[in-house]
């Protein structure tokens, strides 16, 4: 009796260790997934909004009604992930829960409302920032916005949706910057984006945040504000604010080539055809984006040109004032390595490292801010408005 008596407590003892064990197990995972992943930080996204707000007591209606439909998550706003996804969005999230991510407990953000909080905006480009909690590899960022005319009385479907925005491929960062040609819309709308990290590499990973926008409110000043130190020097030409503001709001294709069919294209390059902008997929050489475009074809349709650019030569005129810094410009679309410098051109839509180094307009420039020089258009090195946020000046290659 002793012996069965002893060996029931060596077994409970046992089963209390394995207990012991699992529970610390899942505090370590639950303390690590706290720590994961990210969110849309600026302009602040819808559950950031009302996490400030209170997640227990909240003031703003909007997140007064959330409370009562679901909105637990808050407590993790980088987590409004979708595990395993893999660039197939649409399968895991239905329509109607696309900014819950279809998770239970944040519900409450799905709400169709005409009072969110939302960002003053206006049409021209928007800083955003990711504040990634947990870094990883990406295979892309990307933004969509509702289309004109969008009712918000009806829960947020794929379908609202235009893209705007790819980033391509980015390394881990802490923070993540993304500037966005916002697209003109009046009234208020939801700026979507999505955060695919890189299943070749790290997992298969999506993280979802809708942020809340409202047209005619001012302009963009995170981007706006940044604008005086970038401008161009005199020698190729100043450039008003105001004119920037102008030119780069009704142009969403500026600087970008024209598609032709016997040059090879690759990913995350940026073309503009009959008025509309692309980027390409894959290699690609000979495929017209018009009828070789979507989510798995060669190209990806980011939207019509807003204002009709049909050559990036108009663009650029546009742009710079002066006769002599057009045609500098004009030329660095298709600018050859040249003079004492023995760096690559620069090609309007590559992917660029941070420490890069290219040549543009006589000049060799070396990249500062991966994200921005891939941008192209404004942050072309020595010729967009806002180059000195992305490249540094090396030395002249005359």
């Amino acid at each position: 009796m002793n012996k069965i008596n002893k060996w029931h407590s060596h077994l409970n003892l046992k089963s209390c260790g394995v207990s012991a064990l699992i529970i610390s197990l899942s505090s370590l995972f639950a303390v690590s997934q706290a720590n994961a992943h990210g969110f849309v930080s600026s302009p602040k996204s819808r559950v950031i909004q009302c996490k400030e707000n209170g997640i227990e007591n909240p003031t703003h209606p909007a997140c007064i009604a959330a409370k009562a439909a679901g909105n637990g998550g808050l407590y993790t706003p980088q987590e409004v992930a979708v595990g395993g996804v893999r660039d197939n969005h649409e399968f895991f999230i239905p329509d109607g829960r696309l900014c819950s991510a279809n998770r239970a407990n944040l519900f409450g953000m799905d709400l169709a409302r005409t009072d969110w909080p939302a960002t003053n905006v206006s049409a021209g480009p928007l800083q955003f920032v990711w504040t990634n909690t947990a870094a990883h590899k990406t295979m892309y960022f990307r933004y969509y916005i509702t289309r004109e005319g969008y009712n918000h009385a009806q829960p947020l479907r794929w379908s609202d949706l235009e893209l705007i925005y790819d980033s391509g491929k980015e390394p881990a960062e802490a923070t993540s910057l993304h500037t966005v040609p916002m697209p003109p819309r009046t009234g208020r709308h939801i700026v979507y984006s999505i955060w695919q990290r890189d299943w070749e590499l790290d997992a298969a990973e999506g993280f979802y945040q809708c942020i809340d926008v409202n047209y005619g409110g001012g302009s963009n000043s995170s981007v706006a504000s940044s604008a005086p130190s970038s401008a161009p020097s005199s020698s190729t030409g100043s450039v008003a604010s105001s004119s920037v503001a102008s030119s780069v709001s009704n142009n969403t294709c500026a600087g970008l080539g024209i598609w032709n069919p016997t040059i090879a294209y690759q990913n995350p390059t940026q073309i503009q055809h009959n008025g509309r902008r692309y980027q390409a997929n894959y290699w690609t050489q000979g495929n017209n984006p018009a009828t070789n475009n979507g989510q798995y074809n060669f190209w990806l349709d980011l939207g019509a040109c807003v204002g009709g650019v049909t050559s990036s030569s108009s663009s650029v005129a546009s742009i710079a004032p002066s006769s002599s810094s057009v045609s500098s410009q004009a030329a660095s679309s298709s600018s050859v390595a040249t003079g004492n410098c023995s760096s690559p051109a620069y090609v309007n839509g590559a992917t660029y490292a941070t420490g890069a180094l290219v040549q543009n307009g006589g000049s060799e420039y070396s990249c500062t801010v991966a994200g921005w020089c891939t941008v192209g258009g404004p942050y072309a090195p020595g010729t967009g408005w806002a180059w000195q946020n992305a490249w540094s000046l090396v030395r002249s290659c005359q």
